[in-house]
């Protein structure tokens, strides 16, 4: 289990919308604790301190300014200090003045502190999505489009973290709202049930919102992800576009998801549309509400006018928390979805590619063994499609073996299996004698070179070492045994030379190659050839497959084999067809008892022979 694994739960949504929003911000929490405290008892000492300034404000239309204009003496605090009208004024000026410095520090802190907070939280679930991708099997890669996964690190771990900027603000709403009620209530209750009406219709409004936003906001997440997929495969098949006119249908085919996303976008602001000018109106109308109250009111001697003035200054004060509050509801619909989507793909890597534990030692060539093994990949779904059927092979230390079969028969499936990305759902296969489901770290044991060499945008040395710290000269050997360290020289910076996106500098064969290079430098025990040399030159290709054996010292090499030179410098041969291993032997034995591979190795032949000719300008 990955860490990932140990994540799943944290991104599980289940239960009501309020139930569903309070796990998603009890994790933000979880995720930047210190963070989120410091701005969330800033927020709530802010809205104290403007509550506190409201109250005042009442106190001086009573106290001072109401005395003031009528002649009478100035009262309270304010008149214990001078008796002069236009001095009291100034006093009160500077305790507002000094309230509005402490709230403008207090709101420098929130917000400092709560972007590093948002941020952090947005870091983690981006981690999420990487670890996820890391430890996927194979069948999920090729069952969900990539831009699923650009989608989950960039758009949906954006609009997750979306909710969080005005999170401390909104908790600040709350204990505003409580310190006005309070203060509204100690004034007169009727003062404080009117202008608290306006709460319970806001949460009824985003209840409706939530309902009709959502699938909407699903929709456009999904439509999004296909935009980044079709994107995606514009770039890399761009040749291919190029070389066969399809850019116009290209085109069409990116235009056509463009315009449905439009559309699912305009839904969306549509019901925005609605739903924020309806929150801006209810604020106004509770304080017209409460001006109609508190006239009564004070016309029966139970409040004064500094009384009502005070309040309808704390209900108009409301608005601006009120829009908080109504922004981190209105979008969290989209954050949920968002939260969701990020989970999906953690729960799918539950499965984990590293589940061994028992430690098998390091050194030498390795020995690997399939006996009667029914092997399956990964139907993409979290079960297994089984592709071959009672698999047996010897793999002896520091041999070479190779795999023949036609188009399909399942080679690549035991390649994958030696390498334990695929799984035997019956029968063993094992790593010195030890099985390999229980081997720790297998990866320092077996290294797969694939067909499809990806170079990384980088120097030649990130591109072997991929991070890990061996010396220069390990690279440099690695580099030699794949045969492509001239090709480094040449390059003209060394191991400091840079590789364009995709290695597009290079060749096919020198992309094959420099692939190797990285499987080489980490001194696998076992080097599994997933036809991870059909771009190489064929005299360059024995080069280095003899060089592999050459010392003694080189791995064990499970070889998927096209080509008849390379398959004569095999030490056994294994014949796959359909699923199944036909025949096992050196290749004068493969030859004289089974007739379906040496009608493979005639065809090989064949093909080699028209290629020979073509580099030699005779053909074409």
């Amino acid at each position: 289990m990955s860490r990932t694994g140990s994540r799943t739960d944290d991104y599980q949504l289940n239960g009501s919308f309020a139930r569903r929003s309070g796990h998603l911000l009890a994790h933000a929490v979880r995720t930047e604790p210190r963070r989120f405290a410091v701005a969330i008892v800033t927020a709530g000492v802010f809205s104290v301190m403007t509550v506190v300034f409201g109250r005042l404000l009442g106190q001086i239309t009573d106290q001072v300014v109401i005395p003031g204009v009528s002649g009478s003496p100035i009262e309270g605090w304010w008149g214990e200090r001078t008796q002069d009208p236009q001095t009291a004024i100034i006093i009160a000026g500077a305790v507002f003045l000094a309230i509005g410095v402490v709230n403008a520090s207090l709101v420098g802190v929130r917000r400092a502190t709560q972007g590093a907070a948002v941020a952090g939280v947005g870091a983690r679930h981006r981690t999420v999505v990487a670890d996820a991708i890391a430890s996927l099997p194979l069948g999920w890669h090729r069952s969900n489009p990539s831009g699923r996964i650009l989608s989950a690190m960039s758009s949906d771990s954006e609009t997750a973290t979306n909710v969080l900027h005005p999170f401390a603000f909104a908790i600040g709403s709350f204990v505003m709202m409580i310190a006005a009620g309070v203060a509204m209530w100690r004034m007169d209750p009727w003062l404080a049930v009117t202008g608290l009406s306006v709460v319970p219709v806001i949460f009824a409004i985003n209840l409706v919102y939530e309902r009709v936003i959502t699938p909407h906001w699903d929709a456009g997440q999904s439509l999004r992800s296909d935009v980044s997929t079709i994107a995606h495969e514009s770039f890399e098949g761009g040749t291919i576009v190029k070389a066969l006119g399809a850019e116009r249908l290209e085109g069409e085919r990116f235009a056509r998801a463009a315009r449905a996303l439009r559309d699912a976008d305009t839904r969306v602001g549509r019901t925005s549309a609605w739903f924020e000018p309806m929150m801006d109106v209810v604020v106004p109308l509770g304080a017209t509400a409460l001006m109609i109250v508190g006239a009564y009111r004070a016309q029966a001697g139970a409040v004064s006018v500094g009384d009502v003035v005070s309040a309808i200054y704390l209900v108009a004060l409301l608005a601006v928390p009120i829009r908080g509050l109504g922004w981190v509801l209105g979008q969290m619909p989209s954050a949920l979805v968002a939260y969701r989507r990020i989970g999906q793909i953690a729960a799918a890597a539950t499965e984990m590619d590293e589940p061994g534990h028992r430690v098998v030692a390091n050194v030498g060539a390795g020995a690997m063994q399939f006996v009667r093994a029914d092997i399956g990949a990964d139907d993409g779904d979290g079960g297994l499609a089984q592709i071959l059927t009672d698999v047996s092979l010897d793999l002896a230390p520091g041999t070479i073996t190779a795999l023949v079969g036609a188009t399909g028969s399942g080679k690549s499936t035991v390649a994958l299996a030696a390498s334990r990305l695929a799984r035997s759902m019956s029968g063993t296969i094992t790593l010195d004698d030890t099985a390999i489901d229980t081997v720790a770290d297998m990866g320092s044991h077996v290294a797969l070179v694939p067909q499809a060499a990806f170079v990384f945008s980088g120097t030649v040395r990130d591109n072997v070492t991929l991070g890990e710290p061996f010396p220069d000269a390990d690279v440099w050997e690695a580099l030699a045994r794949a045969n492509i360290a001239d090709v480094v020289e040449s390059l003209g910076a060394g191991l400091d030379a840079v590789l364009s996106e995709r290695g597009m500098n290079l060749s096919g064969g020198q992309r094959q190659r420099l692939a190797l290079a990285r499987a080489l430098v980490r001194r696998p025990r076992i080097l599994v050839l997933d036809d991870a040399t059909s771009a190489v030159d064929p005299r360059v290709e024995q080069e280095i497959l003899r060089g592999l054996a050459a010392d003694g010292a080189g791995p064990t090499v499970l070889i998927i084999a096209y080509r008849l030179a390379s398959i004569l410098l095999a030490d056994s041969v294994v014949h796959v067809h359909r699923g199944r291993v036909v025949d096992t032997g050196s290749h004068e034995e493969l030859l004289a008892r089974d007739p379906g591979y040496r009608e493979l190795v005639l065809a090989y032949e064949q093909d080699s022979q028209r290629a020979a000719a073509e580099s030699a300008g005779v053909v074409g």
